[in-house]
């Protein structure tokens, strides 16, 4: 039977042993919010992803049936999982208590939290990318119907226009 781990990197090995799995299980006690995890993937197109927090899914990205997880799970628990699923033994890690989804429901308040994250997060993109447009050039006429304003370098339209084509959304900026 064959599997391979990725790990939280994006390095992918074949078949390591039981000390190298222990190893690229250890890279998750640094603390990285954008590479959370490991996983260990069957031939099968079984997957058990282990996350820093503690957080382990079980799922088959193969087949359509849908993902399960626990929480607060030890790396000595998660390396046991592991062992057995690159053994295939697959009706032992079913047996485990498993909850259904990727990960616990959150909270409305996180739920809140991570929408206006989000949020600050796209409108500061956003910023970026307007302020990267440079500025207009008033001898020309934005050629959107009823826009006083001038055009950027390579483009008919003013700074506002140009970003609404281009997200097909209204600009949240005026200057």
């Amino acid at each position: 039977m064959t599997y391979s781990v990725t790990a939280r990197w994006g390095d992918s090995e074949d078949a390591p042993n039981e000390r190298r799995m222990r190893e690229l299980l250890a890279q998750l006690e640094e603390h990285d919010p954008e590479h959370p995890d490991a996983w260990l993937t069957h031939e099968s197109g079984w997957t058990l992803a282990v996350f820093e927090s503690g957080l382990v899914v079980w799922e088959n990205i193969e087949s359509e049936g849908a993902p399960r997880h626990q929480v607060g799970v030890s790396r000595e628990h998660a390396l046991s999982l592991w062992l057995n699923l690159s053994r295939g033994e697959i009706a032992h890690i079913e047996q485990q208590p498993w909850s259904p989804g990727h990960s616990p429901p959150r909270s409305s308040e996180e739920q809140a939290e991570i929408a206006r994250k989000a949020q600050e997060s796209a409108l500061a993109s956003f910023r970026r990318f307007y302020d990267a447009l440079g500025p207009e050039i008033a001898e020309a006429s934005c050629r959107h119907a009823g826009c006083p304003r001038g055009t950027l370098r390579n483009s008919v339209f003013c700074r506002i226009h140009h970003f609404e084509m281009i997200y097909h959304r209204p600009c949240p900026f005026q200057d």
